[in-house]
């Protein structure tokens, strides 16, 4: 992996190397030519830039670029993507973005390097376990950068190595040592609009290819109504993220997000579906540069219209935060 990424970090940007290198640091970001920042262990650093100028990171912007076999101008001016060792990047051209073009690199982390038990107190990872072991489906919500993709690569590693996984991603950023896990891309349009692959696509996808779980790495918009779809049959221990304020927000978030397709379905239909399928909920938050599991709840069908919510779990602060 480090050897592919050096293939991309030629002239002024090879002094990004060390930070690539560096398991603390899990963002860099670019600031057109103004500033560079790295995010280490939840803080951010400013670093000195390593691209002074407009032609040296308008050359980065290619190395990241063309292996992608994408474009980004004038008429596509923003791009997600991956680096060679499985980074992922987003890149936003000035007048968008200001000052610009602005890069963010979200670093990929080994397979196995956070272990489940990092993200907790050993009784609630003991029960987590046991849920995942048992099939239940969750939700794993959290804010920007909380861990959610990392406790989701956690919980792949813990599940039954005879099971086909198929793991549906935007921007494949998800790695596990599951020996069975199947990866499922999205694919944006061209500049003209065609030959794009949504996730919802994907997903109607992933139910003719035998899959035994199916996980959704961020549910943004329509997908979750078709994730709830799969889960209803026969799916049974599936897994998606998405952001969310508060594990109940998250239920209020997933419904919302699933009403978007579109459908003419009533939101009472809706949440009987979410009530039935979510067993429950794991919610990350960042507590002074840490993160971890802050809130854990079990969904036990509907009152009426309202969900029927048991807390298992709340964090009382820093004492089991180990990341």
């Amino acid at each position: 992996m480090i050897e592919r990424i050096e293939q991309q970090l030629i002239g002024p940007s090879k002094s990004l190397m060390p930070f690539f290198l560096d398991e603390s640091v899990t963002d860099i970001l670019i600031n057109g030519t103004k500033s560079c920042f790295i995010e280490r262990e939840g803080n951010l650093e400013q670093i000195n830039h390593p691209l002074p100028d407009d032609a040296a990171l308008f050359h980065f912007i290619e190395r990241l670029v063309v292996p992608c076999g994408r474009q980004i101008d004038a008429s596509a001016p923003y791009i997600d993507g991956r680096c060679l060792d499985g980074s992922r990047f987003n890149i936003v051209l000035a007048p968008l973005a200001a000052p610009g073009p602005l890069i963010s690199i979200r670093k990929k982390k080994r397979a196995g390097s956070i272990p489940l038990d990092a993200f907790g107190p050993a009784h609630l990872i003991h029960w987590i376990r046991g849920q995942i072991g048992s099939r239940k489906t969750f939700l794993i919500s959290g804010g920007t950068g909380t861990g959610k993709t990392t406790l989701l690569s956690s919980l792949l590693a813990e599940m039954n190595a005879a099971e086909r996984i198929v793991l549906i991603e935007e921007v494949i950023e998800i790695d596990s040592p599951h020996p069975h896990l199947i990866h499922l891309e999205a694919r944006a349009p061209s500049p003209e609009g065609k030959g794009g692959v949504t996730l919802r696509a994907l997903l109607s996808t992933a139910l003719r290819i035998r899959p035994d779980r199916i996980i959704v790495g961020e549910c943004r918009g329509p997908e979750a109504f078709d994730m709830l779809q799969a889960m209803n049959t026969g799916h049974s221990g599936s897994l998606g993220t998405l952001h969310a304020n508060s594990a109940r927000d998250t239920l209020r978030r997933f419904e919302s997000l699933a009403l978007l397709a579109g459908l003419q379905i009533p939101l009472k239909v809706i949440r009987e579906w979410v009530a039935s399928q979510i067993f429950g909920v794991i919610h990350l938050d960042r507590v002074q540069g840490k993160r971890c599991i802050s809130e854990v709840l079990t969904v036990s069908g509907l009152e009426g219209e309202v969900y029927r919510i048991t807390p298992h779990y709340k964090s009382s602060g820093l004492s089991h935060c180990n990341l």
